[in-house]
């Protein structure tokens, strides 16, 4: 069966099996990249399956230049090809990465997007003490950053985006007043249907 398939690949010219291995490699990372500008749910997908993709299109090369020459030059070759793949997959995922907004921006954005809390006419309650806010903060941010790399629906991502936002401006207050406490609340709960939703 192998001599077969030796024989087969060997009748084919030696330039034109490199030109179709070239060919089809540079068809399928612009189909690749042309999606991943176009649509978003492949944009921000994980780009993994086309490494695995470069690093068999590699052995390929191997392969082709072990049957049309000799072992220095098949190894130079696969080495080439192998680094021109990774150069491809980091173009991909230069074009993954989402544009964040500059960080005053953001933080002015989510303060003022907070509801303001209502006049009090009784005494004031004493915050929330800030090292148990800052424990469950950082744990919760520690749990979005494992969500967003998970391959979110485009609304659940742009919710989970803005309860980051909310949760790092939080974190920054340190002692929270209890209208931001309940926020905080009212964020945690929210994160939660997303981790049960993606099993996080």
């Amino acid at each position: 069966m192998l001599d077969g398939i030796v024989s087969s690949v060997s009748s084919v010219p030696f330039d034109a099996l490199v030109w179709i291995i070239c060919g089809t490699f540079a068809a399928i990372f612009l189909l690749s990249l042309i999606l991943t500008l176009k649509i978003p749910r492949i944009k921000y997908s994980s780009k993994r399956p086309f490494l695995c993709l470069a690093n068999a299109y590699a052995a390929i090369v191997l392969a082709a230049f072990l049957i049309g020459g000799g072992m220095a030059q098949a190894v130079i070759a696969a080495a080439l090809f192998w680094c021109a793949g990774y150069i491809c997959y980091g173009i991909l995922c230069f074009f993954s990465k989402e544009k964040r907004q500059s960080a005053p921006a953001m933080q002015q954005a989510v303060i003022t997007s907070l509801p303001q809390a209502a006049p009090q006419k009784t005494p004031v309650r004493a915050e929330v003490p800030v090292a148990k806010n800052n424990v469950r903060l950082e744990h919760a941010i520690s749990v979005t950053d494992r969500l967003l790399q998970k391959n979110l629906g485009k609304g659940d991502r742009q919710e989970l985006e803005k309860l980051k936002n909310t949760l790092a401006v939080l974190q920054m207050k340190g002692a929270l007043s209890p209208a931001e406490s309940e926020i905080l609340n009212e964020n945690f709960n929210a994160l939660l249907k997303l981790m049960a939703k993606y099993d996080v």
